[in-house]
């Protein structure tokens, strides 16, 4: 799969959807949270969205602010 903002973009949509998930089955679990853990999860999704923002055509980010 090429790299495209697109692409990206939809891969960190996945993430944020099973992180989701995650999230819900935790709430209930008696362990406790993994929060190093999500949090490195979180920073790479910011991460990779800021390079899918960055690799924009310039005209294309003004739109979409």
């Amino acid at each position: 799969m090429s790299e495209t903002p697109q692409n990206r973009v939809h891969a960190v949509v996945c993430d944020l959807s099973a992180l989701s998930e995650i999230l819900d089955a935790l709430i209930t679990a008696s362990e406790p949270v993994p929060l190093e853990w999500m949090h490195k999860w979180v920073k790479r999704l910011h991460t990779e969205l800021d390079v899918a923002w960055l690799a924009l055509p310039d005209g294309r980010r003004e739109r979409a602010k």
